[in-house]
C-alpha cells in the first residue's frame, strides 16, 4: 500500500469497505475503475481497458465511463449479477487541500436499480429477503422504485417457490441457511437469473430487526404495523430495510407502510399452474402477448398495470372481497360517461410511485416535478367523478384520495 500514489491509496482504502462491489471512483467527468474491477467491467460493458501509474512497477489496469452517461452502464453491470458502488467527489475541487474529499454515496444492485428507462414500467422490480428456519420461513418483498414492502411466513421451501414465481424478484438476500435449506439456489440463479447473496448473520438479530422497523416507521411497538405475529418474517423486513439504508445511504421516506398478508388470503397458484395458465407470460415465447395479462391489461397509468399485475398473480378467496370488487367492476361497466371520464384523467397521470422515489432520493429534475404537478390536477377532478358512483369500494377509494392542493401550488408556483 504504501508505494502506491495517495490517490490510488485513497481508492484501495474505499476498495476494502467495498470488496463485493465494482467501485466506480468519479475522476473528474469519469467513474474510473482500477485492477479487477476494470478487468470485469471493460469485458462487460466493452470498453476499453488501459493502464495508468499507480506507484507500482506496473501500471495499473483502468477503465473508465463519463459521468453523464453512467446510468446506461450501471444497468448493463448489475443486470449481469454485479453490485456498484459509486464514490463521488463530496466536496469542490477548487476549494479542496490536498485530494478532494470522496464517499460512497449509493451502492446499485440488481434489485435497487433506480434507473427508470431501464425498467418495465408495467412491472415491480422486486427485492427479497428471505430468512430460513426449520419450522418458518420469514420473506419480505420491497421496490424501491415504489415503496412497496411486504412480509409473510410460508411453511416449507415449496410455498416458498411459489411466493417466488409471484414475485419475481431480480435479487435475493438471505441468511446462510437458506443456501443449505434444499432450495435450488443454481436454478435461481442460472436459469431465473437472479442474483443471490447471503447476508452477515449479525444482520438478521432478532433485536435490531424489531429496532430498525420500529424506528423507520416511528412506532412504539410491532403491534401498531400489525406484524407482531409474524415473528420470522420481521426478520426479513428488517434486514431487508437494514440493507437498504445500507446500500442505498438515504432515509427511505417513501416507505411509508408496510403490508404484512398470511399466503391463505389468496389462491395457492403453483409454479407449474402459473406456467400453464399463461397468466402475465406465453408458456413457449415468454411474451406478455397472449397472455391473460395482456388480454385484460386496458389501463391507463402504469401504476394501474402493476395493480392489475399483482390482482392476476395473487387471486382473492375471500367471497366478500371478491363481491367488493365485482361491485366495483359493474357500477363502472354501468356508468360509461363516468367510467370514460375517469380514463380521460387517469391518461394524464404519471408514473406517481417512481415519481416520489425520485424526489426521495433527491434526483428528482424540473421536468419530473412538472409531471408531478400535472398529475396532481387530476386527482381533485378524478375524486368529483368517483362522487357520483355509490359502490363500497369506489367510495372507500374516493375517501382516501386526498386533493394536494397545497403541494401543487407550491410547485405551480416554483417552476
Amino acid at each position: 500500500m504504501s508505494e502506491l500514489t495517495p490517490m490510488m491509496q485513497k481508492y484501495m482504502e474505499t476498495k476494502e469497505e467495498y470488496k463485493d462491489c465494482i467501485l466506480f471512483y468519479r475522476l473528474g467527468d469519469f467513474y474510473e475503475m482500477f485492477f479487477e474491477d476494470a478487468k470485469i467491467a471493460s469485458k462487460v460493458l466493452e470498453i476499453t481497458l488501459t493502464g495508468k501509474a499507480c506507484g507500482l512497477e506496473e501500471r495499473a489496469p483502468m477503465c473508465g465511463v463519463p459521468y453523464h452517461a453512467v446510468e446506461g452502464y450501471l444497468t448493463k453491470l448489475v443486470a449481469n449479477g454485479y453490485k456498484v458502488a459509486i464514490c463521488e467527489q463530496v466536496e469542490d475541487p477548487k476549494l479542496a487541500k490536498g485530494l478532494v474529499k470522496r464517499e460512497v454515496t449509493r451502492v446499485v444492485t440488481p434489485g435497487t436499480n433506480l434507473n427508470m428507462q431501464a425498467l418495465d414500467a408495467k412491472k415491480n422490480n422486486f427485492i427479497l429477503s428471505i430468512v430460513y428456519t426449520p419450522g418458518k420461513i420469514g420473506m419480505s418483498a420491497a421496490d424501491v422504485t415504489t415503496g412497496d414492502f411486504y412480509l409473510t411466513e410460508v411453511e416449507d421451501v415449496r410455498r416458498l417457490n411459489d411466493e417466488l414465481m409471484k414475485y419475481e424478484p431480480s435479487e435475493i438476500i438471505c441468511n446462510e441457511a437458506f443456501l443449505v435449506s434444499g432450495a435450488d439456489i443454481e436454478d435461481l440463479r442460472v436459469r431465473l437469473h437472479i442474483a443471490v447473496n447471503a447476508l452477515e448473520p449479525h444482520l438478521f438479530d432478532d433485536d435490531g430487526c424489531k429496532r430498525v422497523l420500529m424506528k423507520h416507521f416511528k412506532v412504539n411497538t410491532l403491534i401498531g404495523l400489525g406484524i407482531d405475529e409474524f415473528p420470522v418474517g420481521i426478520l426479513a423486513a428488517g434486514s431487508l430495510l437494514q440493507y437498504l439504508y445500507d446500500t442505498q445511504k438515504t432515509e427511505l421516506e417513501h416507505f411509508t407502510h408496510i403490508s404484512p398478508y398470511l399466503t391463505s388470503k389468496y389462491m395457492l397458484l403453483d409454479s407449474s399452474t402459473r406456467r400453464n395458465l399463461e397468466l402475465v407470460e406465453t408458456l413457449r415465447e415468454k411474451q406478455k402477448r397472449g397472455s391473460l395479462l395482456w388480454v385484460l391489461d386496458k389501463t391507463k397509468t402504469a401504476m394501474g398495470a402493476r395493480m392489475l399485475r399483482s390482482f392476476i398473480e395473487q387471486p382473492l378467496i375471500d367471497s366478500l372481497e371478491i363481491t367488493k370488487r365485482l361491485d366495483a367492476v359493474e357500477e363502472l361497466n354501468g356508468h360509461s360517461v363516468s367510467r370514460d371520464e375517469l380514463r380521460e384523467y387517469l391518461d394524464a397521470i404519471y408514473d406517481l410511485e417512481r415519481l416520489l422515489s425520485k424526489v426521495t432520493y433527491k434526483t428528482a429534475n424540473p421536468k419530473d416535478l412538472i409531471a408531478f404537478r400535472n398529475s396532481l390536477q387530476m386527482l381533485p377532478h378524478i375524486k368529483a367523478v368517483l362522487g357520483e358512483l355509490n359502490g363500497e369500494e369506489l367510495t372507500e377509494i374516493r375517501d382516501q384520495i386526498d386533493g394536494l392542493e397545497d403541494i401543487y401550488t407550491v410547485i405551480d408556483q416554483a417552476i
